[in-house]
């Protein structure tokens, strides 16, 4: 697919109901896949999580655009970790969410907001940007590989009807 003109805004709280459109269909994949951990769909509890997480100093939200049409948005913040017996502190800029709609996937929307998030740490001083994604979806680990993003950690569970 050809590449199309984006444009990154940093979301304001007027931009709640875009936001909780455009996580409608990862969530829906998550719940899909996990019905034991993630709930239904409910509009309004993600607005106010959304409105919620947007009055945080610590973190931002970015909105890609292609004229009036949202495409996609990614909300990131600062993580600390203090110093313990095994590990040293660690100061990082996590990606807590990033979606693009599935009609304008592989045209540079994820691309274009991974860079934004990017030049945001750099501007704090933070060279570590992290993301986390669940194991079942194999379309968003190829993309972000292909962004520059290396496999870290991998967590396992054990549940009672895992075992047999």
């Amino acid at each position: 697919m050809s590449s199309i003109t984006i444009t990154i805004t940093k979301a304001q709280e007027r931009d709640v109901s875009v936001l909780t459109e455009l996580s409608r269909f990862v969530h829906d994949l998550h719940v899909e896949a996990h019905p034991e951990y993630f709930k239904p769909f409910e509009p309004g509890a993600i607005s106010e999580e959304f409105g919620s997480r947007l009055r945080r100093s610590n973190v931002r939200v970015f909105i890609a655009w292609l004229g009036e049409l949202p495409l996609g948005y990614a909300l990131a913040g600062l993580s600390e970790r203090a110093a313990d017996a095994r590990c040293l502190a660690r100061r990082f800029y996590a990606i807590e969410e990033i979606a693009v709609s599935p009609l304008h996937r592989q045209r540079g929307v994820a691309r274009a907001l991974v860079e934004r998030v990017l030049a945001e740490a750099r501007s704090l001083g933070i060279e570590d940007v992290e993301l986390t994604s669940w194991s079942f979806n194999h379309a968003a680990h190829a993309a972000f590989e292909a962004l520059g993003f290396r496999s870290m950690v991998v967590r396992f569970r054990c549940a009672g009807d895992d075992r047999q």
